[in-house]
C-alpha cells in the first residue's frame, strides 16, 4: 500500500505540471485567457508590418514548442510507465532530466520570441507592452 501511495505520490508531484505543457494532438490547443501582443495591437498602435513579423514570430515559436511538447508527452508516459513498473532508477533519472530539459528549452523559446518581439517596437510601444504585461493596463 505505501509502495503505490509513494508511486502516486511521485506521479503527482513530478508529473502534474509537466502535463500542463504535454500535449498529445499535433495540433496546438489556445490556452485559455493567455493573450498575446496581438490581442492588443489596437492599444500598442502596431503597425501592419509590425502585425505581420509577430504573427511570424508567434508562429515560429508555437511550431518549435509544439514538437518539444510532443516529445515531452512520450517521455512523460515512458517515465509513468517505469515508475509503475518499478523500472531501473538511472532510466527513471534520464527520463525526468530529459523533461526537465525540454521545458527548460521551451521557457527559453518563450524568452527569445518575446526579446525578438520587443526588438520590433518602438520605445512608447515597448513601454506600453510592458505597462501591459505588468497588469498596469486592461484591454479596452
Amino acid at each position: 500500500m505505501f509502495k503505490k501511495f509513494k508511486i502516486f505520490l511521485v506521479i503527482f508531484i513530478f508529473l502534474f505540471p509537466l502535463n500542463l505543457f504535454s500535449q498529445q494532438d499535433a495540433q496546438p490547443k489556445p490556452q485559455a485567457g493567455r493573450k498575446t501582443i496581438l490581442d492588443f495591437k489596437d492599444e500598442l498602435k502596431l503597425n501592419e508590418e509590425q502585425v505581420k513579423s509577430i504573427k511570424k514570430i508567434i508562429d515560429d515559436f508555437e511550431a518549435k514548442n509544439r514538437s518539444l511538447s510532443q516529445k515531452m508527452a512520450n517521455l512523460d508516459r515512458e517515465l509513468k510507465e517505469l515508475l509503475e513498473k518499478e523500472g531501473e532508477l538511472k532510466e527513471i533519472r534520464k527520463r525526468i532530466k530529459d523533461i526537465f530539459s525540454l521545458r527548460a528549452d521551451m521557457i527559453f523559446n518563450e524568452i527569445e520570441a518575446g526579446r525578438k518581439i520587443d526588438k520590433l517596437l518602438n520605445e512608447e510601444q515597448k513601454e506600453r507592452w510592458h505597462q501591459i504585461r505588468r497588469g498596469d493596463i486592461k484591454k479596452n
